[in-house]
């Protein structure tokens, strides 16, 4: 089975739970980026459970590769950090989480261990391009979605590239940093002119267009 989700719940309050899910998406989303997926006997998804009061943690529930794993949690502390203090705070959890579970099951921690480092270096930002990049017809000009996922925010950019130089950013939408508020703006770029593209959806209403200045 293919490692490839995580969920951070904090286990006796909701609110609490929204807090977290919204500001670790940028870090979780980062994550499996990188991890792409881990193929496994054990896990598909991980259900982090936040918890105040254990000291240390616990696996309490695997079925079909639905793994629960009750960590310490100290939210007095947690509120009063910085966003980048918890960015690093939600990728320690994850870390120590997935560290965990590995070592029961003997996974290649060495593996995980990159992958925090390259997350750190990247100072928490998950930058990436959504689909191919659209080339425009009879020019040497191709356009692409780039998402700059952050712990308050994801931007969608349109990146317009000509003869490999970058000469255009279009500006497309600033949404919360969840997938489920940005993916509206995540359709196909589609050129009309070597001046006028629009994005559109897989049922080909328009939801985005412009004009290059």
């Amino acid at each position: 089975m293919r490692f490839n989700n995580i969920d951070i719940i904090f286990e006796t309050s909701r609110e609490l739970t929204e807090t977290i899910r919204e500001e670790s998406a940028h870090i979780i989303d980062m994550y499996f980026r990188l991890v792409k997926y881990f193929d496994n006997d054990h896990c598909r998804k991980l259900n982090i459970f936040c918890s105040d009061r254990v000291r240390h943690p616990c696996i309490t529930s695997t079925h079909n590769g639905y793994v629960s794993l009750l960590i310490p949690f100290y939210s007095g502390k947690f509120l009063s950090l910085s966003e980048n203090e918890k960015s690093l705070f939600y990728l320690n959890i994850i870390h120590a989480s997935v560290r965990y579970i590995g070592r029961e099951w003997g996974w290649n921690l060495q593996y995980f261990d990159f992958i925090r480092h390259t997350i750190i270096s990247g100072n928490f930002k998950n930058q990436w391009v959504h689909g191919k990049p659209s080339r425009c017809p009879g020019l040497n000009k191709s356009a692409a979605l780039r998402i700059t996922q952050t712990i308050t925010e994801a931007v969608i950019l349109l990146v317009i590239t000509e003869n490999k130089s970058v000469t255009g950013k279009i500006p497309v939408a600033t949404t919360a940093p969840t997938f489920r508020h940005y993916r509206q703006y995540l359709g196909d770029v589609r050129w009309l002119n070597g001046s006028y593209l629009e994005i559109v959806d897989k049922g080909g209403q328009i939801i985005f267009a412009s004009a290059l200045l």
